[in-house]
């Protein structure tokens, strides 16, 4: 099981606009194993205009529109309703267009959590709300501050113990969600623990949604979404923001559970 997060953006896309890909990410579904399911299990967008998020591939409902969804200024959380998911085939291109901003350099974006369930090379730590509840022994937090270039990138990371280095050594950490003082784009992780690729939360500001995020996931989607990350992982775990065309300072929580 693998889940991957991939963003997209569009520089004044007005009434609508093609989106690229982020630096590092690529709008192809990768080469998964069909039979065991690949699926889109989460999507939001960011807007400084109002707008719409769309999503449209060979295989889904039709490539005039597919999913579209009406988004309002600021961090729009779930695109998709919680809980239902788009079924993607291996190799295909997903075309997501952009509407929102009409001034210039004005970058609106849009990212989803991609689940795949067997992808040859890559197997991120995952594991069920179930799990989580039955091996949780205490929990914990940790706090950085993450200064950011001027975006569209994920350009703003730091390693996790950057700013604080008080997890315990060499134990397993469930990752339940992510929550942030200011608005931002998402805020994500990246790791061994994680195949080495990205997976994040929408930045909203709502933490009763960002601080259980992925252990909310889990619940809706009956399977595992929520991150384990070895604490002696930490000199190669990283936690970061994306943003639009500004450069910003965010602190993020990141909300654990060590587990026994």
């Amino acid at each position: 099981m693998h889940i991957e997060l991939v963003s997209a953006n569009a520089v004044q896309p007005n009434t609508g606009l093609a989106a690229t890909a982020l630096p590092g990410d690529s709008l192809t579904v990768k080469n998964a194993r069909p039979s065991a399911g690949v699926a889109i299990i989460a999507m939001w967008q960011t807007n400084q205009v109002a707008g719409f998020g769309q999503i449209s591939f060979p295989s889904g409902h039709d490539t005039t529109r597919g999913w579209r969804s009406g988004t309002y200024i600021g961090v729009n959380p779930c695109l998709l309703p919680l809980g239902q998911t788009i079924e993607l085939t291996p190799q295909e291109v997903l075309a997501v267009t952009i509407a929102g901003s009409n001034v210039a350099a004005d970058a609106e974006q849009l990212s989803m959590l991609i689940r795949y369930g067997d992808l040859p090379g890559i197997n991120a730590r995952l594991i069920t709300s179930a799990q989580l509840k039955s091996r949780t022994e205490k929990m914990t937090t940790i706090e950085s501050s993450i200064t950011s270039v001027a975006g569209p990138s994920y350009a703003g990371e730091e390693l996790i113990n950057a700013d604080s280095d008080l997890l315990m050594a060499n134990r397993d950490y469930a990752v339940i969600g992510a929550t942030c003082r200011t608005a931002v784009h998402n805020i994500c992780l990246r790791g061994p623990d994680l195949g080495n690729v990205r997976l994040g939360v929408p930045g909203v500001l709502r933490p009763e949604l960002g601080a259980q995020y992925f252990d909310l996931l889990s619940r809706v989607t009956g399977g595992p979404c929520i991150p384990v990350i070895n604490s002696g992982n930490k000199a190669a775990t990283f936690v970061g923001v994306t943003t639009d065309e500004n450069a910003g300072t965010f602190l993020t929580t990141l909300h654990l559970a060590l587990l026994k």
